[in-house]
């Protein structure tokens, strides 16, 4: 059997349909490179934007000529009348627009959300078999097991995920809606794994989450984290302390309560054999002093920080639930400066809901300040479920677009002055 699965939208994405691709592998599959070639066709999805949304319908639609072609020169070369191409639509979009989806493309045979990608090579096997069509778009926790395949894309780096969803719930954005709540992976499991790539002779990774530093997980009260309660908590929740100790990445004193994220960290940093730690993302409402601290000392944590500011306008930040100020974030990257003397990348949003030409420049002066080596900047689009899709969305698009260039231009100026520097 021949798998294909095209991917669209972050590195989230990138190692979800790695994982899912191991999953197929394990059980004699073979990956072919188009999906003309291909028996079962998977497309992950991303819902973030909704140009994401938009390429991806594109080619779904794209894929009912092919297995309509393929299934009439299968019946015509091989007289079989049986033979059928499955196609799944996986991920967020599924989550978001599944059940539309599933009535307006009849060729489409498997929809399934984020939380259920463990049920997607059982799942094509019923269609096989029964001439079925399945929707699962349940949320709920992820099953460890997706993540057990020692298949990688590339064979000197590997993305290791730590959490999934997110409870920020920014207005913007979708995110919890199609991939859940705060979900934190086990940080023995998170361990486990790394060590598996170090043995597939990786020594580079990139840990995943929403935002990293939402990591904070409970310990059981037996000492072990298995089996513990998992989750995220809610803002001002108070945690209980105390001092613990991670040796070669394995938790050596259950006196800890809690392993955050910079704990975490320091844990993988002790797994021998690995030589590069890179994460994404990092909100700006809880990163700490601690966690550049810990960077600046380290031999093994890139010098580098992803640090979203989304916009310089403390008005528009607020409409955006992002819980920290102009002021704070200008204070924040300032110390990020002094103590890690690093680089830093950014997210920006342009054009959401009332943002005037003051707030806009707001933005660009943050920009301009801080001199990002790069900078992911992004036109708003109403995402619905999101608070911010209530608001009239009344930026016009031309406004939008010249708002997008002034900032692309700018970035583009200071992106170069770095590759100058070297």
């Amino acid at each position: 059997m021949k798998l294909y699965i095209k991917t669209f939208g972050c590195q989230m994405n990138d190692r979800d349909s790695e994982a899912l691709c191991g999953l197929f592998l394990d059980r004699g599959y073979i990956l072919v490179s188009e999906p003309e070639d291909a028996d079962v066709i998977l497309v992950n999805t991303c819902s973030v934007r909704e140009h994401a949304e938009n390429r991806a319908i594109s080619f779904l639609g794209s894929l009912k000529k092919i297995t309509n072609y393929k299934l009439q020169i299968t019946n015509y070369r091989f007289q079989i009348t049986d033979y059928k191409m499955v196609i799944g639509l996986v991920g967020c979009m599924a989550k978001n627009r599944g059940e539309e989806l599933f009535k307006k493309m009849s060729h489409l045979d498997l929809i399934i959300g984020p939380a259920n990608f463990d049920k997607v090579p059982y799942y094509i096997e019923k269609i096989r078999k029964e001439g079925v069509r399945i929707i699962d778009i349940e949320d709920k926790e992820r099953k460890e097991d997706f993540y057990s395949s020692s298949f990688r894309v590339r064979k000197d780096y590997a993305y290791v995920v730590i959490s999934t969803g997110c409870s920020n719930y920014c207005s913007y954005c979708i995110v919890p809606f199609v991939r859940g709540p705060l979900r934190l992976r086990n940080p023995e499991d998170i361990i486990d794994e790394v060590k598996r790539n170090v043995k597939l002779g990786i020594k580079k990774i990139t840990l995943l989450g929403q935002n990293v530093n939402d990591y904070q997980y409970r310990l059981s009260a037996e000492g072990s984290t298995r089996g513990s309660t998992r989750g995220g908590f809610a803002s001002g929740e108070g945690f209980a302390s105390g001092e613990g100790s991670a040796s070669g990445g394995q938790i050596t004193d259950y006196k800890l309560q809690i392993i955050d994220f910079v704990k975490l960290l320091r844990m993988i940093e002790k797994i021998e054999g690995i030589e590069k730690i890179d994460f994404v993302t990092s909100h700006p409402k809880n990163t700490s002093r601690e966690l550049f601290e810990l960077m600046a000392n380290s031999q093994k944590i890139k010098k580098h920080l992803h640090l979203p500011f989304q916009s310089g306008s403390d008005r528009i930040l607020k409409l955006m639930n992002r819980g920290y100020t102009k002021e704070d974030y200008l204070n924040l990257v300032n110390d990020y400066k002094e103590i890690v003397r690093g680089t830093l990348s950014t997210d920006i949003i342009v054009g959401f809901p009332t943002e005037t030409e003051e707030d806009f420049f707001e933005t660009k002066d943050v920009l301009e300040r801080v001199r990002f080596k790069y900078a992911y900047i992004f036109k708003y689009s109403p995402r619905p479920h999101t608070s911010a899709f209530k608001l009239e969305d009344d930026v016009p698009l031309k406004e939008k677009e010249r708002r997008h260039k002034i900032l692309l231009d700018s970035q583009r100026k200071i992106s170069l002055e770095f590759i100058n520097e070297k």
